[in-house]
């Protein structure tokens, strides 16, 4: 009899953290929840053990966008201060999600028009900042991660964001990988190494394969910017 075990993150609402009522910058009037990933030791796939917790943040009821813990103080601040931390979120957010995906789709050695669109679609949500992103693009199709500069744009973000708005990060950024249906060693290697680069643990794999999964299916959408 074969046993089949081992580890994924889940992600659980802490019960006894109190709610931030109308407070999300995203939607304005959502409650931000706070929210934690945990690992598991599952056997058989279904979870047995709770292990460490990987982070916590807040997430909104309404919108779904996903928050640092330090917006708690951000919301009692100005909302010049305020808009300027959701610009600057944005913006590590945008850098670190065309460098990943510029990255995964050049790792193979070929960068496919079909890429190059989802990338072009991508620096499209962010008007403001298209010339840079569009850079950083080429940069990345030129050098790949010479002197680690995708992996070091992934840990600003890591920095900044939730774990929630990375793994959102690195799904979309994963969906270049499935143009052909499948996701081989080295891909899987290189979505790991950026797990490694983020801070988190490369066994949250599998949460984040759930997520890219979701992803391909509304592949046209691209995930609301979720700051700090």
């Amino acid at each position: 009899m074969f046993i089949i075990f081992g580890t994924r993150g889940i992600k659980h609402t802490v019960s006894e953290s109190p709610v931030l009522t109308n407070s999300c910058p995203n939607c304005d009037n959502g409650t931000l929840v706070n929210k934690l990933y945990r690992r598991w030791f599952t056997l058989f796939f279904i979870p047995v053990i709770p292990l460490d917790v990987v982070d916590r943040f807040y997430e909104c009821n309404n919108c779904k966008s996903a928050y640092n813990e330090k917006i708690k103080d951000l919301l009692g601040q100005s909302q010049a201060v305020r808009d300027n931390a959701q610009h600057q979120a944005r913006y590590t957010y945008a850098k670190a999600l065309i460098a990943s995906m510029t990255h995964m789709s050049v790792i193979d050695g070929d960068f496919a028009a079909e890429e190059e669109r989802e990338i072009m679609d991508a620096i499209e949500q962010f008007d403001d900042i298209k010339p840079e992103l569009i850079q950083i693009m080429e940069q990345v199709k030129r050098d790949l991660n010479k002197d680690n500069f995708v992996f070091n744009l992934l840990n600003e973000a890591r920095n900044e964001l939730s774990a929630e708005a990375i793994m959102n990060i690195l799904a979309q950024a994963g969906v270049v990988l499935l143009a052909d249906g499948i996701i081989d060693k080295a891909e899987e290697a290189l979505m790991k190494d950026y797990l490694i680069a983020c801070g988190l643990p490369k066994d949250m794999y599998k949460t984040l394969i759930d997520k890219l999964q979701t992803k391909t299916v509304a592949s046209d959408e691209i995930e609301e910017v979720k700051p700090l």
